[in-house]
């Protein structure tokens, strides 16, 4: 089955940077390169107090963000999948997902992965 197409992409296939954005492509690619989403406020994702919402992983076509209520987590993403495109954030009711620096988020995890296994 094919996966969904989401409307960014539907839109940048049918009207690809008119308006003379064509000079900007390359730069905008860049620049998502170099970003990745991550959940800005993990207590405010829906999905951590059992409102099923789950727009956030229906908007991204890299299948980078999962749903870990159970665990008590809410929205989690995998900062490697992600591409930094951004299609999850308008589609969050809460606004609980935002682009960082990739470099930021590797640091941040680095941090955390030393915090748990040295105590």
């Amino acid at each position: 089955m094919p996966r969904p197409m989401s409307r960014r992409s539907l839109f940048s296939a049918v009207l690809p940077f008119s308006s003379g954005r064509d000079t900007l492509a390359p730069q905008l690619e860049k620049s998502r390169a170099e970003q990745v989403a991550t959940v800005s406020s993990a207590n405010a994702c829906v999905e951590r107090h059992g409102v099923v919402c789950r727009r956030c992983v229906e908007a991204c076509e890299r299948s980078a963000i999962r749903i870990l209520a159970r665990e008590g987590l809410g929205a989690v993403i995998d900062d490697a999948a992600c591409t930094g495109c951004g299609d999850c954030i308008p589609v969050c009711p809460v606004e609980a997902i935002a682009l960082a620096p990739r470099d930021r988020i590797e640091l941040v995890s680095e941090l955390a992965n030393m915090v748990v296994h040295n105590g």
